[in-house]
């Protein structure tokens, strides 16, 4: 267990390190204006892990994004040994149409 000198140490850095965060301010532009070492400060940097606004930045969001439905092309509606059910458009290429039912029918 950590003493508590060593605690109140650790929260003294993240403070600065939170606060350095915030500035806007070039690491050795704060540490000078703080009075702090700037080795010591890099890796109380470092021991705190990446900053929240880094976080954010990997972590996949969700958006919202205006849709609208669009009016359906004619298709033809096909199943297949009752396994598989496809909905083809009518200008579906013939030879690849010919090439899929002939895969699926082995299979089935």
């Amino acid at each position: 267990m950590k003493s508590q000198f060593a605690q109140n140490r650790a929260a003294c850095w993240m403070a600065h390190v939170q606060q350095w965060r915030e500035s806007g301010l070039g690491k050795t532009r704060y540490c000078r204006e703080n009075g702090l070492a700037l080795s010591t400060f890099q890796y109380w940097i470092t021991k705190s892990g990446p900053s929240s606004g880094s976080q954010s930045a990997s972590i996949p969001a969700l958006v919202a994004l205006p849709f609208t439905f669009a009016s359906k092309a004619p298709s033809i509606g096909l199943m297949v040994s009752n396994r598989y059910a496809m909905d083809i458009p009518v200008d579906f290429d013939e030879a690849t149409l010919t090439r899929l039912l002939s895969v699926l029918e082995s299979r089935c």
